[in-house]
């Protein structure tokens, strides 16, 4: 069964995880120093993020429509930065950095008072399950682009040593129970996003 084979294959990406995980957290850091070179990018997406918020709040159904934009948006970006990895990894580490960074400007944005209150009713309820879905799409996403780099460079070794296109290949076959674990934990996600975290903001 090919999810089996895929908690099985989480054992052997655990380096990816870590090396995600540590991006995150670093990203982070700069987002919540709040860095003078990267307060117009960040109020940029703050800013979308916003007007799309504004949009949804006037609608008849928020609550319903924050959860399909919710779910449309993260399961399909999160889904598409696995295979844009094989661009040599390179927006799937720009997805990271970018997460962590937002995440860490919005935060630093309140004041000490309100930060653990937004942390505990805006985030956690949600987010325990998303963020960690998101790290394992980028950290797919990383480990294909650097076997398309492996495999890029193997072409000037002898036949019998080129293991990173079989390994590539592999990793492609599991994409498929990857893209279904990441939609239906986002979708979890959405739906708690969307009702409980929905809920507990508004109070």
């Amino acid at each position: 069964m090919k999810m089996k084979e895929l908690f099985n294959h989480f054992k052997e990406m655990k380096h990816y995880f870590i090396v995600t995980v540590l991006v995150f957290a670093f990203s982070f850091y700069l987002g919540w120093a709040n860095s003078d070179q990267f307060t117009n990018f960040l109020n940029n997406q703050l800013r979308g993020i916003k007007s799309i918020s504004q949009s949804l709040s006037g609608k008849e159904n928020p609550q319903f429509w924050f959860f399909i934009v919710i779910f449309l948006n993260n399961a399909i970006k999160s889904i598409l930065i696995v295979f844009l990895g094989l661009g040599f990894g390179l927006l799937p580490l720009f997805m990271l950095i970018a997460n962590g960074m937002i995440l860490g400007y919005v935060l630093s944005l309140q004041n000490h008072g309100n930060t653990f209150a937004l942390i505990l009713k805006g985030i956690v309820p949600h987010g325990i399950i998303e963020i960690p879905v998101i790290l394992m799409a980028c950290a797919y996403g990383l480990k294909l682009g650097m076997l398309v780099w492996k495999a890029g460079i193997q072409m000037f070794v002898p036949v019998q040593l080129r293991t990173a296109r079989s390994e590539l290949s592999r990793v492609l076959r599991l994409t498929k129970p990857l893209a279904v674990l990441i939609a239906v934990l986002l979708l979890i996600a959405a739906i708690i996003e969307s009702t409980l975290t929905y809920w507990l903001v508004q109070m």
